[in-house]
């Protein structure tokens, strides 16, 4: 007896088998590429973290209530920092006028900063007085703190000495008989310089105070125009001694 050919029955789901693999596949590679992905995010991480430490920024503590903002989005980027520390002696007052002029509105440097100029012990920033103190008192405003800040960031950068000193008219103080304008200007250099070393960190063996009081005066003292000119705080960026 000839025996039948047992028919061979066709799997018709021998597709789900290649479709799983391929859907392993698949999911094996996002899974790949979301780890990347995490590690780039960390990394950028990382390097934004260690910006923002690079341009640490002290403010907002102690007395002061000042809301300075967000720095980091709108001052400087790193190729500012990095120029800053080695910038020549001949470069220092552009370099200054420039990072100024990134930190601060035309109208706010035009209320804060007189002048900017240059002599042969390195650069000025002459602010006015009225600007920083009230009259007769060597007590720093609150609203002229914000430019300040900036203004002494860009001091940080310049990792140079730094001079402050203080200035006054000719006029005689009123009410006060026990401190004269010398005093007055020694003691607004001071605060200063203790703002400078106190919220923004520089150190205090690059700091140094100066009072000149009426001695020195930009002009003569003939109207109140003259001797608000007169009235002023000059900070000195020193120039490194270039061997």
């Amino acid at each position: 007896m000839i025996k039948k050919r047992h028919e061979e029955h066709e799997n018709h789901e021998r597709w789900l088998v290649s479709y799983a693999d391929f859907i392993t596949l698949l999911f094996a590679f996002f899974v790949v590429l979301y780890a990347t992905s995490t590690q780039n995010e960390e990394k950028e991480k990382k390097f934004e973290d260690s910006v923002r430490a690079s341009f640490k920024m002290i403010g907002g503590a102690g007395e002061r209530n000042q809301d300075l903002g967000n720095p980091l989005g709108q001052l400087f980027d790193p190729l500012d920092l990095v120029q800053k520390r080695d910038i020549g002696n001949a470069e220092l007052e552009d370099s200054i006028e420039r990072l100024l002029r990134k930190t601060m509105s035309d109208e706010e440097r035009k209320e804060t900063i007189g002048s900017i100029s240059r002599d042969r012990q390195g650069v000025r920033i002459t602010l006015a007085a009225s600007r920083f103190f009230p009259s007769g008192s060597s007590k720093l405003r609150m609203p002229a703190l914000k430019s300040l800040d900036k203004i002494a960031r860009v001091l940080k950068l310049s990792n140079r000495d730094i001079v402050i000193e203080g200035h006054t008219d000719d006029q005689s103080l009123t009410g006060r008989t026990s401190e004269t304008n010398w005093e007055l200007a020694g003691l607004r250099a001071t605060s200063v310089v203790r703002y400078l070393s106190k919220y923004h960190e520089i150190e205090p063996s690059h700091l140094s105070a100066v009072s000149y009081g009426q001695y020195r005066p930009l002009v003569r003292n003939i109207d109140e125009s003259s001797r608000e000119k007169n009235r002023r705080i000059e900070i000195l960026v020193m120039n490194r001694r270039e061997d």
